[in-house]
């Protein structure tokens, strides 16, 4: 059962003890980080949000997409797909295009939520393996988000392959073979369309007939969606390594080791100025803030957490969750999402979401959404939490 519950109603504490802060019915001027209202699903939420008119939408684990009026607030519709939806809706006109783990890309349309097709992506029977305190560390648990260009929709899959799709009939156009899962976001540059793989590599293909252009090996899994910044593509491995490319030739520009080898599984997003970017960590528990040209690190915040997900920019205020774990044996990690200064990686406001079940005991992975004066963030909870901007 969905619902939506208020500050008292979900027992929220104060914005740096417990995390939440301040009813805003009860708030005669709201100040940023004011906790507005919950939204509840039922299933954790991994994937990011997608905000349009005024409307939020993002997936569940209970393998819904779902539309949210984020003024009233009130459920526009949801879709129910077989599987569970970890990927980042994207929005082209009236079309709105997600994945799901039943092996479907989905397209409907938004302002309904009718079905317009569906395509197979043929890895329904691809098995995650989740985070855990054992080996084999490979862990699983994002999925491809589409990018939608002109009239073709790109696509990773578990199956290792990169589909162009038409975006009016989900035809299937081309595809190129990796070989490795694909879990990652395509991007596109100037003609080519870039995609990166769990078999530890970037590649780079034409984006019209899907031929390769270049191939750029790290040493570990891609878990990093590449992101062109200031002509320099930058891409994060399990290496331990972000990786700043020439997005034409595939040359490496510079490198950059993460602190005590921590794993890249961060995407970055660029600043404003679109000279620099910002990208997270894993066990360095970092948000960092680089020069796209040179490499170099400008600065970097404490989460405290492994900060898995893609950071989000508005209006000079960069947002990124955190997740945690507590097991006995192990260090701790702490669950945490932040609004953090852009230009002085000064930390603005923080909550602390709450624990769960599981070796992931909590926190927000996927990217939060920003817009019409409101912080939509999606909480492995099972809630979507709402603040003032």
């Amino acid at each position: 059962m969905n619902s939506v519950k208020t500050l008292q109603q979900f027992g929220l504490a104060s914005l740096l003890l417990a995390g939440l802060s301040h009813d805003v019915a009860q708030t005669a001027l709201a100040v940023s980080g004011d906790y507005l209202f919950s939204y509840q699903v039922q299933g954790e939420n991994w994937g990011g949000i997608t905000l349009r008119d005024h409307t939020a939408y993002f997936g569940s684990d209970d393998g819904n997409l779902y539309a949210l009026n984020i003024d009233r607030p009130k459920l526009a519709w949801s879709f129910k797909t077989g599987g569970l939806v970890r990927s980042k809706p994207t929005i082209k006109n009236h079309q709105i295009f997600v994945s799901s783990d039943d092996g479907y890309l989905y397209a409907l349309n938004r302002w309904q939520g009718k079905l317009l097709w569906r395509t197979s992506l043929n890895d329904a029977d691809v098995q995650r393996i989740l985070p855990a305190n054992h080996a084999p560390w490979e862990f699983d648990y994002t999925k491809s988000s589409a990018l939608v260009h002109g009239d073709k929709v790109f696509i990773g899959s578990g199956d290792g392959k990169l589909y162009a799709l038409s975006r009016f009939s989900g035809e299937v156009l081309w595809h190129f073979k990796t070989q490795g899962k694909i879990r990652t976001t395509p991007a596109h540059y100037n003609g080519l369309v870039f995609v990166s793989s769990w078999d530890g590599s970037v590649y780079a293909l034409n984006v019209q007939s899907g031929e390769l252009v270049w191939q750029y090996e790290t040493k570990g899994a891609l878990t990093s969606s590449p992101l062109v910044v200031d002509d320099v593509l930058v891409i994060g491995s399990r290496d331990t390594h972000l990786y700043g490319l020439e997005p034409n030739s595939g040359a490496l520009l510079w490198q950059q080791a993460y602190p005590g080898g921590s794993w890249v599984e961060s995407s970055a997003t660029a600043a404003a100025d679109g000279e620099h970017f910002y990208i997270g960590s894993s066990d360095s528990n970092l948000l960092n803030k680089f020069h796209a040209r040179s490499g170099n690190l400008v600065w970097q915040l404490e989460t405290g957490g492994w900060s898995w997900g893609q950071p989000v920019v508005s209006n000079g205020t960069v947002y990124i969750g955190a997740t945690g774990h507590d097991e006995p044996g192990w260090y701790e990690t702490k669950r945490g999402f932040f609004a953090v200064d852009g230009q002085t990686g000064q930390q603005q406001w923080q909550y602390q979401p709450k624990a769960i079940d599981g070796f992931v005991h909590g926190g927000v992975y996927g990217a939060p959404a920003v817009g019409y004066g409101k912080v939509i963030v999606p909480d492995l909870d099972g809630y979507v939490h709402v603040f003032e901007e």
